[in-house]
């Protein structure tokens, strides 16, 4: 986070950011976190690092060091869970080498989603010879994902999810499985100066992206005039997350926080991209049985 930041926060002294100076009032949905949550115990941290940074709710997605190896982690993962329901959700992964076929990729899915998880990511693709963003493998999972309802956050950058110019392969797949949610990540918003991804999120309905990773790799976070005017333009399109995790806690904030209020967004606007989105797109239809 910049100094300069630091030095003109109202809260300088209490070692937060002026985002969490709004008296308690727990004003993100953060769709993008990264925690272990294998161990009994793990959670807990999780709780607390929201806490302090005034998060009411979290989707926290597995990564290939972190998600569970056996199923007596998995058992304890899915407990870890239980006490925090409506507060911490999770996504679930598997890989293209993982399943030879989309019916095995349904089954294991099928089941993730009966035992909680509400989306799939954060997706690298990976096929073996083929880092494409539609290729076979990859395809086999968007398939399976639409299936059984899952939306799916994908990673993009220079060796993993490729696509050329303009996005042809990921417009391929919006234009394959236009019920699939698709929640763009990363290397995505290079492609932000060449109207790409004002293209494609005013087009595809399906189509939606975090705003993580912007700050330090993108025009986002060095032009707020280009951010503000693109955020106001797609605010039904964007979701708040940080791409925190275990080696977030006890650090400063993410810089995605100190985004939001040096945009100087309207309140509707910043309210959707902070929560109203994320809570639209995982939970409308659950809030009755929570």
């Amino acid at each position: 986070m910049e100094i300069k930041y630091w030095l003109t926060s109202a809260c300088f002294f209490v070692g937060v950011s002026a985002a969490f100076c709004h008296a308690g009032e727990s004003r993100f949905v953060d769709a993008h976190v990264h925690f272990q949550d294998r161990k009994p115990g793990d959670l807990e941290k999780v709780d607390a690092w929201m806490q302090s940074n005034h998060v009411a709710r979290v989707i926290n997605h597995p990564l290939s060091q972190s998600r569970w190896r056996t199923e007596e982690e998995r058992s304890q993962m899915i407990a870890n869970y239980a006490p925090f329901k409506g507060r911490i959700d999770r996504f679930t992964i598997i890989f293209s080498d993982e399943v030879s076929t989309e019916e095995e990729a349904v089954t294991l899915l099928a089941r993730e989603k009966q035992d909680g998880a509400i989306g799939f990511g954060e997706h690298y693709g990976g096929d073996k010879g083929d880092n494409t963003f539609d290729s076979p493998g990859c395809m086999r999972l968007f398939a399976a994902c639409a299936k059984v309802g899952l939306p799916v956050m994908f990673h993009m950058d220079r060796h993993q999810n490729l696509d050329e110019k303009g996005l042809p392969w990921l417009e391929h797949v919006l234009k394959t499985y236009p019920n699939l949610i698709l929640i763009a990540h990363s290397d995505w918003w290079r492609n932000l100066m060449d109207g790409t991804c004002d293209r494609l999120l005013q087009t595809y309905p399906n189509l939606y992206a975090d705003i993580s990773c912007t700050v330090h790799r993108s025009v986002i976070g060095r032009d707020k005039k280009i951010a503000r005017e693109f955020f106001i333009r797609n605010a039904d399109k964007l979701l708040f997350g940080t791409d925190s995790g275990w080696w977030s806690l006890g650090k400063a904030p993410a810089p995605e926080y100190a985004l939001i209020d040096e945009l100087k967004l309207p309140k509707n606007v910043e309210d959707k991209i902070c929560r109203g989105n994320a809570e639209r797109l995982f939970w409308q239809d659950k809030k009755k049985g929570e």
